[in-house]
């Protein structure tokens, strides 16, 4: 694990500004077919305002077949040869492709490649496992569409993140092939929320509680679970980037303690002073370009060590 470095003042600011209105106003708000739409909406003109896109990104919208989504090229994505599966937040019930195009630019222009996000079925319409099966599908398209396993990396931020990881853990016990490598901003890790309950860190936290991603979580599964690797599961490396002042920081604080205690690689970086998925809003929070940055090396990194297995 990295050295934590104390956060910037704008991004503290932006923290407890979050605390001291969203989360108060989020807390006891209902989850529901009534105000799920107001707060999809909510949250994709947040996250377009918190991340725009960059000048000189291309997006084509993709539907084909169960597949939806949106390939994101940044300025200076210049790579063919390794494409980036990037699976959205928003507790499994909110989020889109569209609205995550100024993340996936950013991400495209640190790492130079094209990334791929996908509009997976949101709950309560669609609960589990449909997320889970549509993160399945678009690893297979892609590689119908050329790419090896291991010429992809999976990305993800909180729910996006547990969904990338669980379908990591997915594939190694039967046996598939492993991406090259997980990108996990902020994931969730325990849907019963039993680490983010026991995480001191938590409160301090600018949006999120403990009753709204309970509630946003029954949606998408009755029985919630873990993530739990086994020892010697053939799972990818990872990079996990969360906060000691975010409500799911236990959650991944513990999931590198376990993909590690599994024998595979984890690189943890705990960030001071941040929010929630801070990433995803580089216009407020100065720290989340040198997150992309990191993400970029630890890609490179990835995708050079697999190429030179060849």
């Amino acid at each position: 694990m990295t050295e934590p470095v104390r956060g910037s003042l704008r991004a503290r600011s932006v923290r407890r500004l979050s605390a001291l209105t969203a989360r108060r106003l989020a807390e006891f708000a209902p989850v529901n077919t009534c105000t799920l739409p107001a707060a999809r909406a909510l949250i994709e003109h947040t996250l377009r305002a918190a991340a725009p896109t960059l000048r000189g990104t291309s997006s084509d919208r993709i539907r084909t077949g169960a597949i939806m989504g949106e390939w994101v090229r940044g300025p200076r994505a210049d790579r063919t040869d390794a494409v980036i599966l990037y699976v959205h937040g928003g507790g499994f019930v909110a989020g889109s492709a569209a609205g995550y195009r100024g993340v996936a630019a950013r991400l495209s222009t640190a790492t130079h490649l094209p990334v791929f996000t996908l509009d997976y079925r949101l709950a309560p319409e669609h609960p589990y496992p449909a997320a889970a099966r549509d993160v399945d599908a678009a690893f297979r398209w892609l590689a119908a569409q050329g790419y090896r396993p291991d010429r992809v990396v999976i990305a993800g931020d909180s729910a996006g993140g547990f969904l990338a990881a669980d379908f990591a853990l997915t594939h190694a016990r039967g046996g598939f092939p492993s991406p090259a490598g997980l990108v996990l901003f902020s994931p969730m890790a325990d849907l019963s929320l039993t680490l983010a309950a026991g995480f001191a860190g938590a409160a301090a936290e600018g949006l999120l509680s403990a009753g709204l991603s309970r509630r946003a979580v029954a949606h998408y599964i009755p029985e919630p679970y873990d993530l739990r690797p086994r020892r010697g599961m053939p799972l990818p490396p990872a990079l996990i980037h969360t906060s000691d002042t975010e409500f799911f920081g236990g959650d991944a604080v513990a999931l590198a303690e376990r993909w590690t205690a599994a024998g595979a690689v984890c690189e943890l970086r705990v960030w001071r002073d941040q929010m929630h998925a801070f990433q995803v809003l580089p216009a407020l929070v100065p720290e989340s370009r040198l997150a992309y940055r990191a993400a970029a090396r630890f890609v490179a990194t990835v995708l050079d060590t697999t190429a030179a297995a060849v």
